[in-house]
């Protein structure tokens, strides 16, 4: 939520994305503004708490910068949800976070799908990969000042 909040608010960004554009990225950002909330009213002090974004490697001001990191994010969320459902008991919690990578997945390819219009490149794959929490976290690393680790998984 922290980085898509980051690019609407940008100074550059209606002048580096045309309107189509931004219309998908500030719904991208509102989509993820629902998921972190919701995981935080959820999981409540057992939630990972407000983390320290590290966006320092990412240029606002260049589309493409902008663009590569959502695709790294939105690949990186579609394989976490993946990984992460067999450690979902409530199957409550397991239908939405179901609905949740769905929704990730579509911004995946939304995201590809700027990068490279009308190409293949919208779902690479037939399977989308499932990363366990450690090289989830690993691959956000980066984007993260403080260091977390999976324990009790």
């Amino acid at each position: 939520a922290a980085f898509y909040v980051g690019v609407v608010t940008n100074a550059a960004f209606a002048s580096i994305f045309a309107a189509n554009e931004q219309r998908v990225l500030r719904d991208v950002r509102d989509h993820e503004v629902v998921h972190r909330d919701f995981f935080a009213a959820v999981l409540g002090s057992a939630r990972i708490p407000n983390l320290t974004p590290n966006f320092s490697s990412v240029n606002f001001g260049d589309r493409n910068s902008v663009l590569e990191t959502a695709r790294t994010f939105e690949d990186l969320g579609v394989s976490a949800y993946n990984g992460a459902a067999r450690y979902i008991a409530n199957l409550t919690y397991l239908g939405i976070a179901g609905k949740i990578v769905s929704v990730e997945a579509r911004h995946a390819a939304a995201i590809r799908d700027l990068l490279a219009p009308r190409t293949g490149s919208f779902a690479p794959k037939a399977f989308d990969d499932a990363n366990s929490p450690q090289t989830v976290l690993n691959a956000a690393d980066p984007f993260i000042v403080e260091n977390i680790t999976a324990i009790n998984t």
